[in-house]
């Protein structure tokens, strides 16, 4: 067996909320003479700790490891290890220098890739990861992790437009301040993890770059902003990082201001509100009056989008309860005093969709029946499709309706 050998330089992992800047900043990053950074991975969503810890048993780890990387394809086909332009044999190469480990199959390809760069150091760009942080550190105890915020204002409308993820605005800031929620706490107790807001990385490149490497413990090197990095970054089928090498400018900071609908500006204003707050950004807006969702899902916005809007004008704000969210729909109806319900989680399986429909339906009947009655809003729709809206109608006749907003 070959010499194990221990990564001396702490990794680097660049997360963020889509379009907020992770493209830029990974090419800015790469460009280092140390760093090297690839496209996305997405290995924490494509093979889960448990696969993880399951291919890395018995004596033929290193093959298994290797299979299994090769299975993770892009959309264009190709898999994550063509993309990084290395080979099954090179990615072999690194695992069989590593002890059987789950960080050995995620680190396999960034540190491959930088050892085929001729580099130190390597970087990993995934916007997902941001839900994975706990998990990265407790992996990469001395990893440093690197945040990108951009006002979701402007981020948002970039995300419709050039990702395709969903159509609705509202939907869309709903789910950007679900993963606020989830992951802000992680960064303001961490102390190797920094936030970076886009608006400053463009409005000052230069100095916003030195703080990173400062961070970072590197030299800061003029070259990293002229991103040679960005190559290595991009993926011909996602269009819209073809400009991450282009010159930085400030041009779209803030272009909500002028560009969304007033409208929907003071809703967003209002549905982010306490994340704007902290992060410094212009004129969040307090609500009037809060009412506690349960479950608020990401289907929540999309279902209710005309009407939020418009209870956005009053200063009325859908807020998620701080109740955990539901792993199921029995959880989901459990008995939340005050608390409105929200949407339902059906899944998109068909067949499982109709299964937790019934099972949805017996609930809030049988709660009818115990003298425990669902809050229901009749403005509110459960969710999308027509099965959402079948458990809608039969929460408006056995739950106690309350309307919150008039």
């Amino acid at each position: 067996m070959s010499k194990i050998i221990r990564d001396s330089s702490p990794p680097i992992f660049i997360v963020g909320p889509p379009r907020s800047g992770t493209s830029l900043l990974s090419a800015i990053m790469g460009s280092h003479s140390r760093i090297a950074c690839g496209p996305e991975t997405d290995l924490f969503k494509c093979v889960p700790q448990e696969d993880a810890s399951r291919i890395i048993s018995g004596p033929k780890w290193v093959e298994q490891v290797t299979e299994r990387l090769e299975c993770i394809l892009y959309p264009d086909g190709r898999s994550l290890i063509s993309h990084f332009g290395l080979t099954k044999e090179s990615v072999r190469d690194y695992l069989s220098t590593q002890e059987p480990s789950p960080k050995a199959v995620y680190s396999a390809v960034p540190a491959a890739f930088a050892k085929a760069q001729g580099k130190a150091r390597w970087a990993e760009k995934t916007p997902r990861h941001i839900l994975y942080v706990e998990t990265i550190r407790k992996l990469y105890p001395e990893a440093k992790i690197i945040r990108i915020v951009r006002d979701p204002r402007d981020s948002i409308p970039s995300v419709i437009k050039n990702i395709g993820l969903s159509t609705s605005l509202i939907g869309e800031f709903y789910r950007w301040m679900t993963v606020f929620t989830i992951s802000h706490s992680f960064f303001e107790n961490d102390l190797n993890s920094i936030t970076v807001r886009y608006e400053d990385l463009v409005q000052d490149p230069s100095q916003k770059v030195r703080e990173i490497c400062k961070f970072l413990g590197e030299n800061f090197e003029s070259s990293m902003l002229d991103r040679s990095g960005a190559e290595h970054v991009r993926v011909a089928s996602e269009t819209w990082k073809n400009d991450i090498d282009k010159k930085i400018n400030d041009d779209n900071v803030f272009g909500w201001k002028l560009n969304m609908d007033n409208k929907i500006a003071r809703a967003a204003s209002l549905i982010c509100c306490d994340a704007l707050e902290i992060l410094g950004y212009p004129n969040p807006e307090k609500p009037k009056q809060e009412i506690n969702v349960f479950p608020l899902g990401e289907n929540f916005g999309v279902a209710n989008e005309p009407h939020i809007i418009d209870c956005a004008q009053k200063g009325f704000r859908y807020t998620a309860s701080p109740i955990r969210y539901p792993a199921n729909i029995a959880e989901a109806l459990k008995p939340h005093p005050d608390v409105l319900l929200g949407d339902l989680p059906l899944g998109k399986n068909t067949t499982l969709r109709f299964s937790l429909c019934f099972q949805a339906i017996w609930i809030i009947v049988r709660r009818y029946f115990l003298n425990k009655p669902v809050t229901v809003d009749p403005s509110i729709r459960l969710g999308v499709g027509t099965l959402s809206q079948v458990v809608g109608k039969i929460a408006l006749i056995f739950g106690s309706r309350r309307t919150f907003t008039e």
